[in-house]
């Protein structure tokens, strides 16, 4: 799947709404480790499939038959949803992984290399940070340059050159902000230890 319909896709699934507390049924309560903004209800059978295809949500209550209950996924906004094998149901992705890595293909050493999916998922990720940093550096500069504009009209005549000056210099800021989010994005994925995809950054040129 192109990073460009992961997005799409992903932008589906938090569209979605909440599921709450009185979804679950029988006496099942949300997982504890669940963000609440990532347990969504679901009544589209067809986009349900797709994001669990897509590694992008995890099932937990289904309604069978006749049952008058919620559907519920929880969502893994970094595509690494647990896998389902089709012959003995839920595996986690994490034992598919260990499994392979130690199995490997006869004969050949285990691939080193990042999957397809592993660079979709950093890319996506990529994506996601960049938005958040540009946004939060958006509201930054134009905070600075409304702080400038009033220094500006305050100025003595012979203050006027500096304060031009500086009102300049973060308006170009504010337009060729580009590389910095990059380099921001960059450097908060490395810190990241929950996301192994971050290993493979070495990959992409940085900016």
């Amino acid at each position: 799947m192109a990073p460009r319909d992961r997005q799409g896709l992903l932008e589906q699934a938090l569209a979605l709404p909440d599921a709450q507390i009185t979804d679950f049924f029988g006496g099942r309560r949300p997982p504890g480790d669940a963000h609440p903004h990532h347990l969504k209800v679901i009544k589209d059978t067809v986009l349900r499939a797709r994001l669990i295809q897509a590694n992008l949500a995890e099932g937990l209550q289904s309604p069978k038959g006749p049952q008058k209950i919620a559907s519920i996924l929880r969502l893994y906004p970094d595509f690494n949803a647990p896998s389902h094998s089709p012959h003995n149901g839920h595996v986690g992705s994490n034992h598919v992984v260990v499994r392979s890595a130690i199995r490997g293909t006869p004969g050949r050493k285990p691939a080193a290399l990042p999957t397809v999916e592993d660079m979709e998922a950093l890319i996506t990720r990529i994506r996601a940070v960049e938005g958040h940093v540009a946004r939060e550096l958006s509201m930054t500069i134009d905070q600075e340059i409304e702080r400038l504009k009033r220094r500006v009209a305050e100025s003595r005549p012979d203050e006027l050159n500096e304060a031009f000056a500086a009102l300049g210099a973060a308006i170009a800021k504010r337009n060729d902000s580009s590389t910095h989010i990059r380099e921001e994005a960059f450097r908060r994925i490395e810190k990241d230890g929950d996301f192994p995809q971050r290993a493979h950054l070495r990959y992409i040129a940085k900016p």
